[in-house]
């Protein structure tokens, strides 16, 4: 379970967005935070800008009051997100939460210290903490929308400001030090001069008013002050990262006779391997004989092994004489013998992997259309729609009651598959498969375009013909073979791949590739739309957008079955797909009328696509 860190606002494994706008794939670990940029909320309908900030921002995770409750969940294994953080950072959230999981499973009372607490929001936090999705949907309580990035620790409001020299004058609701970081607004600087009466001072503690020196920028009375790096707590947790190896205790037995080579027999008390090394003849002493205290001294110096001397036992002759290199030697051999005595026994279970071969007759056939309705309009006359070989309907769609007639409509002109959510909750699980059962027996149904792969189960049992979904990242000829083993007819390559990748994929199955629609960009329970203005069915009452820096418009959607949330792309993703290497192309509709839909078909079945500023091939030729 994942327990403390930054909050995807996406479902992991379905956000697109930093993939698609900057290049950088969140599905191959190099996303570029583009939720953390801020935005405004715009009703399309009167051009209202409903919001505006850090909108799609969450504050971090912190589960240290629940930890008891997650152990008892059943959780066998807690996950730190640690990504692009500081060391100081990763020892100052593992160690707290070792403390708590430790005092979680004593008999002890569970009491969290706020000092404790302070060093996580000292250490990092985007305007507090929450516990995310564990407790239930929060709301507004899980964002954080005036800033992004750190925000450190509240350390006093600006009583005044002297722009000549640089200095503020502030009342301290926590103690600094020399060497902190601070941040008033967006200037941030480390504490380089402190004072109180005119006086420098090293430090100063909560309730002390004191003066720091050359701070620059636009600075007035009532600015908070916050305190984003503290250096007392960094060196806190250096100084116990370097104490913090966790060493083996070890028996020593030391075989010291003259005319006999020196022995160092070490035995590890864990596992009670042992290794004895041995080394040359010892000699007669010539002048002074070696002593016991300084034999065991230098035994004793373990240094950087993984070892700690636990008890040493020596049999020293009268008059014998080793030299302390010797001695020293020994020691290093005889540890390093041991640590490899001790590996050699550590084995793991190995299983031999077989790549089945390909055996590959790729499809050689006409190209099929296949067409994704994301919303059925009850004005528009389907009959109209021409050369298309399938269509899909969503099942958010297709189960309202109003939509009855116009499903008959669209299943008397072409092949119909039910397209299925990429996310279904439990709550909502079997309220949507039994409402899958009656369409099945009430529509001439296809078969389905499977999102999650936790839908080819439940779906199974009716003998449809099964298509993967974009969501099941294709990207390779492995991933094509998988589902062809488990039965799909199709596969949709993900739209992650550039040109080359995409030629790349060789399969038995048919290749669809989406030439033309906007593309999702983002599934989440937060509803950006309703959360910070006490929803009441909002996102039924206009259409909204989220406008970022550059002026782009990301149109948003809701799903009123469960109420989670798709944000679109900008642009209109329109590609042009003859050397590709695919057999059926798909284009995906959302407010887009009869008229144009038989337009952007026969655009793109000619191989042609839309150009302007409004549209995007995509990634097809980039890479991510």
């Amino acid at each position: 379970m994942f327990i403390h860190g930054a909050l995807c606002i996406s479902y992991s494994g379905q956000c697109l967005m930093s993939s698609i706008i900057g290049q950088r794939s969140g599905n191959r670990g190099k996303c570029a935070g583009t939720c953390r940029m801020p935005y405004e909320l715009i009703n399309k309908d009167d051009n209202k800008i409903i919001d505006k900030g850090y909108l799609l921002s969450s504050k971090d995770v912190c589960t240290l009051d629940i930890i008891p409750e997650l152990i008892k969940s059943g959780a066998m294994s807690f996950k730190i997100e640690g990504r692009m953080k500081t060391p100081e950072y990763v020892g100052v959230v593992t160690s707290i939460y070792r403390k708590y999981i430790d005092l979680a499973l004593s008999e002890n009372q569970y009491i969290v210290d706020e000092e404790d607490r302070k060093k996580l929001m000292q250490v990092f936090n985007r305007g507090g903490f929450s516990t995310g999705y564990i407790k239930g949907k929060l709301g507004k309580d899980m964002m954080y929308t005036k800033r992004p990035d750190h925000m450190g620790v509240f350390l006093g409001k600006v009583i005044s400001y002297n722009p000549n020299r640089g200095y503020i004058k502030l009342k301290l609701e926590e103690e600094i030090d020399l060497g902190d970081s601070i941040k008033i607004n967006k200037n941030s600087c480390k504490i380089s001069e402190l004072m109180k009466n005119n006086n420098n001072i090293k430090n100063a503690k909560s309730g002390e008013i004191v003066t720091i020196g050359r701070i620059k920028g636009r600075i007035n009375a009532g600015d908070s002050v916050y305190k984003t790096v503290s250096l007392k707590l960094e060196n806190q947790i250096k100084q116990k990262n370097v104490k913090e190896n966790v060493k083996r205790r070890v028996l020593c037995k030391v075989e010291i006779e003259i005319g006999k080579p020196l022995q160092l027999e070490v035995v590890d008390m864990e596992t009670n391997e042992n290794f004895c090394a041995i080394g040359e003849v010892v000699q007669r002493a010539q002048k002074v004989e070696i002593e016991k205290d300084r034999i065991e001294e230098q035994i004793r110096k373990t240094g950087g092994t993984i070892f700690e001397i636990e008890e040493i036992k020596i049999n020293l002759e009268s008059n014998a004489y080793v030299s302390i290199k010797e001695i020293n030697e020994l020691r290093r051999k005889a540890l390093e013998g041991l640590e490899e005595e001790i590996k050699g026994k550590i084995s793991r279970t190995k299983k031999e992997i077989k790549l089945e071969d390909l055996q590959i007759k790729e499809i050689q056939e006409q190209t099929k259309i296949s067409l994704l309705l994301n919303l059925i309009k009850g004005e528009y006359n389907y009959k109209k729609l021409k050369q298309v070989d399938r269509i899909y309907l969503p099942v958010s769609e297709i189960i309202l009651e109003n939509n009855k007639e116009k499903i008959e409509e669209i299943t008397s002109i072409a092949d119909t598959y039910i397209y299925m959510p990429n996310i279904i909750r439990d709550e909502h699980k079997n309220i949507i498969y039994k409402k899958i059962e009656d369409l099945v027996s009430k529509y001439n149904i296809k078969g389905f375009v499977i999102s999650n792969i936790s839908q080819i189960k439940n779906l199974a049992k009716y003998n449809l013909e099964m298509i993967a979904n974009y969501t099941f990242n294709v990207f390779n000829n492995r991933t094509a073979k998988e589902l062809e083993n488990l039965k799909f007819s199709t596969i949709t390559i993900s739209p992650e791949l550039n040109e080359e990748e995409i030629k790349s994929i060789k399969t038995n199955l048919t290749k669809e590739l989406i030439v033309y629609g906007r593309t999702p960009l983002m599934t989440s329970e937060y509803c950006t739309i309703g959360t910070f203005k006490n929803c009441n069915g909002m996102c039924t009452k206009g259409k909204y957008v989220l406008k970022d820096r550059m002026n782009f418009e990301f149109p948003i959607y809701t799903n009123r079955i469960n109420c989670n949330t798709t944000i679109y792309n900008s642009k209109i993703t329109s590609i042009m797909w003859e050397n590709l290497k695919i057999n059926s192309i798909r284009i995906d509709i959302l407010e887009e009328n009869i008229e144009e839909i038989n337009k952007i078909i026969e655009l793109h079945k000619q191989n042609k696509r839309l150009e302007g500023q409004n549209y995007t091939n995509g990634n097809l030729k980039k890479e991510i």
